[in-house]
């Protein structure tokens, strides 16, 4: 019988399910706001504002913790995205693809998932600069117009909302591929041994080192 091994720990995973609904929150309120009519997530403008901003400061402050706790747990190193990590992308995608039935061992993350989480991470901020510019238009005039201007400003904002839900929904899709396992890993923090994080091409009963 497989031991299950202590994969996620618990700090890790209440700053994943905040975090991921914090990014949640501020996408769907952010497409109210820029059109309350074609999203009708919410009952007003006022209220819709006001979680949008909540929710973009516990994200700012949920990113900053997760990255003080990667350096003292010392986890920052399966989790940060180095340039060496490119030459594993071919091999990746064709695993994803199911064109292949042999995964690298990458180690606890795949290039992929570390060059996802560290997009999202310069991201946040990228995404709260150009928000705070747009709301804040009378303390931010000289840099917004040195920068391109209001219009582009609000162009930039709403593309990257749209990266955060296509990225967002290749994550949940890829994990929900990779098994229930997986998914619960990020609920109980224990994987089982001998298992793959990512889905598997391989016949039932055939496993892989993790």
């Amino acid at each position: 019988m497989a031991r299950d091994l202590y994969y996620h720990t618990l700090p890790a995973r209440i700053l994943h399910w905040v975090n991921a609904a914090n990014i949640g929150l501020l996408t769907t309120t952010g497409l109210y706001i820029r059109d309350p009519e074609t999203f009708p997530f919410f009952a007003g403008m006022d209220i819709a504002r006001k979680i949008h901003f909540i929710a973009m400061y516990l994200i700012i402050y949920g990113i900053l913790i997760r990255i003080y706790y990667s350096y003292v747990s010392q986890d920052y190193r399966e989790l940060l995205f180095r340039i060496r990590d490119i030459k594993g992308f071919p091999a990746l995608v064709k695993y994803y693809l199911f064109l292949s039935k042999e995964l690298p061992d990458y180690g606890k993350y795949n290039p992929g998932q570390k060059f996802l989480y560290n997009l999202w991470a310069v991201l946040v901020f990228f995404q709260a600069f150009t928000g705070f510019a747009l709301y804040f238009p009378n303390v931010s005039a000289g840099l917004t117009r040195m920068l391109g201007g209001p219009l582009l400003f609000r162009q930039v904002h709403f593309l990257l909302t749209w990266v955060f839900i296509v990225t967002v929904a290749l994550h949940i899709y890829l994990s929900f591929l990779g098994g229930w396992t997986v998914v619960k890993s990020m609920i109980t923090g224990y994987f089982p041994e001998g298992e793959h994080m990512q889905p598997s091409s391989e016949p039932a009963g055939i496993s892989e080192k993790i």
